[in-house]
């Protein structure tokens, strides 16, 4: 949404939100060190969460993509952390170690 600001010689456009960009440099599988760990929510529903992890957007999806192929659910993806549906933690753990990912 953007806010109209007059200086005296007219109206601009200014934004609401500031708009930076920052980059997130994604660090290595081995370098990383991500918690998983299970979730009650609402209704009884079980979430598996994957934490801390240090990935640019485009390697976050693929990451998701791959493990939600690999324990067979659905998920979504946040800033740092993977939710997986259901209690899939020992397939998740099992398929990141394969992959050399440091998992604490």
């Amino acid at each position: 949404m953007s806010k109209k600001v007059t200086k005296g010689q007219g109206w601009s456009l200014v934004s609401a939100t500031t708009e930076e960009t920052t980059k997130v440099t994604s660090l290595s599988p081995q370098q990383q060190k991500v918690k998983i760990f299970v979730e009650k929510r609402k209704k009884g529903k079980v979430v598996t969460v994957v934490d801390n992890i240090v990935l640019n957007d485009k390697d976050m999806k693929a990451l998701s993509k791959k493990l939600k192929a690999a324990c067979g659910v659905g998920g979504t993806v946040g800033k740092e952390h993977i939710e997986l549906q259901g209690d899939c933690c020992e397939k998740v753990k099992a398929w990141l170690q394969k992959a050399n990912w440091g998992v604490a």
